[in-house]
């Protein structure tokens, strides 16, 4: 379930809003009363899923070919069954790239398990190809009716399922769990703001959680959080963010050609204004003109968070008169990058997986999501790079990390597209700038080894030779 959406109602709840489930605009006497809560969760789910349907496919349906689609109702694309495999379900970019290490020590630990993925989005699952390219598959997770969910565990046959971050569907962990398999969460994280929403339906969320074998929280905060909605105490470990142990971003081809052709041209600063949301376009070219005024050479290198806005922000670029170039059309090779960027004040990232490798040649990175009220996005790579990092006001989703990273004065947080102009002046301070580079990754060493400590949660469950089968509790059930 998404973190970063919170908005109520069926139609978000059903398809698009994965940390929220349609029970947060119920009432709590409705979920208690009722004898099967899990037939009238799967009944509200089938009525969002027939409303939302349309939206779906014309918002989010560009990204999935028809076998993509069979995938969504169980009928994935894999002949023979695999038991005792491991499957790993993260739903977007973020969380494949936070789970990226530990995948590759579970498939160290125990190279005798296949290792199957699953996403939610085109983006996520774009992002699972790149950079884990040698597991046994992958495909679309299917929409959260049991029967879909058990055509998944009979081709798989699973040992163990494991759930990235906060992706509690009820009957994925259910079937799961009465398949035969251990289900562990990993990075669990759960914000103030959906706390409320979950505690609306503690009761039916205590019958989920318990299918849940064992969870592996990032923060103390968010164990809490999980004990707060019913979650057993004796299954909450705080392991620590796997988002600190990520391996190091890839430069890429076109990165080190960019590098060297904004050096030989003498174009910079470079501010990256990284995942930006809606809305947030506008405050952030705001600020750029601020920074052109003073820095005629500045370079503003511009990368929306999701793929399916890339023309929307093309042509709002476009309406503006502002001198932009798109990635998607560029030459790659430092001979060609330079007069391609010639005329050029803005660069349009509109490609997927080159960002982490792009914040090496940036003077500024600005983390998006921040200056509009989305919750904020990761700012742990840009730290890598020992970058200036500066966000806005809203990092609800990242509250912890953000508060060490200011804590540290590893970063700067701003409230308007002026203080983010102003942040401009550390271009210009040559020590300033190394030490908050510095100390940024500084905070990303010091808080390494989740993935380490995660692994020994999982051997708990697969150094086993066999799945082990358990009737569910009477609870459970």
């Amino acid at each position: 379930m998404n973190r970063g959406m919170h908005c109520g109602g069926i139609v978000r709840a059903a398809l698009s809003a994965y940390n929220q489930f349609w029970f947060h605009r119920c009432s709590q006497g409705l979920l208690t009363v009722l004898p099967d809560m899990y037939l009238v969760y799967s009944m509200l789910f089938t009525l969002g899923a027939i409303l939302s349907a349309p939206f779906y496919l014309w918002r989010k349906g560009n990204g999935l070919r028809p076998g993509h689609w069979r995938e969504r109702f169980g009928r994935i694309p894999f002949q023979e069954t695999h038991p005792g495999a491991i499957w790993i379900h993260a739903v977007s970019v973020g969380e494949t790239l936070a789970v990226v290490g530990l995948v590759k020590e579970v498939e160290r630990a125990f190279p005798g398990r296949k290792i199957f993925l699953s996403h939610v989005t085109p983006a996520g699952r774009a992002a699972g190809e790149a950079q884990l390219p040698a597991i046994a598959g992958r495909f679309y997770l299917p929409l959260d009716w049991r029967w879909a969910v058990r055509r998944v565990l009979a081709r798989l046959q699973p040992a163990l399922l494991i759930v990235v971050e906060t992706e509690l569907w009820p009957n994925l962990l259910r079937a799961t769990q009465q398949s035969g398999a251990r289900v562990v969460v990993v990075n669990a994280r759960l914000s103030r703001r959906s706390l409320r929403g979950y505690k609306l339906a503690r009761p039916f969320m205590r019958r989920v959680l318990a299918h849940v074998d064992l969870i592996c929280a990032q923060t103390e905060a968010d164990a809490d959080r999980f004990r707060q909605i019913g979650a057993r105490p004796e299954r909450i470990r705080m392991v620590g963010n796997l988002k600190f142990d990520a391996q190091p971003p890839h430069l890429g081809e076109f990165a080190r050609a960019l590098k060297m052709a904004l050096r030989r041209a003498q174009r910079g600063p470079v501010l990256v204004a990284a995942s930006t949301m809606p809305g947030e376009e506008p405050l952030v070219l705001e600020a750029w003109e601020l920074i052109r005024t003073r820095y005629r050479q500045a370079l503003l290198i511009l990368a929306p968070r999701h793929p399916a806005r890339f023309d929307e922000v093309a042509r709002y670029l476009a309406g503006t008169g502002c001198s932009f170039i798109r990635r998607t059309t560029m030459q790659v090779g430092e001979q060609e990058l330079g007069p391609q960027l010639a005329s050029a004040a803005i660069l349009l990232l509109d490609t997927i997986g080159e960002l982490a490798g792009i914040f090496e040649v940036a003077d500024l990175v600005f983390i998006g999501g921040s200056l509009v009220p989305t919750g904020g996005h990761n700012l742990l790579e840009p730290a890598y790079w020992s970058k200036v990092i500066a966000f806005g006001p809203h990092m609800e989703n990242f509250r912890a990390i953000a508060k060490l990273f200011l804590d540290a004065g590893a970063a700067i947080q701003i409230r308007n597209p002026e203080e983010l102009a102003h942040a401009a002046w550390l271009l210009e301070n040559s020590e300033a700038r190394r030490r908050l580079g510095a100390s940024a990754r500084q905070v990303l060493e010091q808080n390494s080894g989740a993935t380490a400590r995660t692994l020994e949660c999982l051997r708990e469950f697969l150094g086993r030779e066999a799945p082990v089968r358990r009737p569910l509790s009477r609870e459970a059930k």
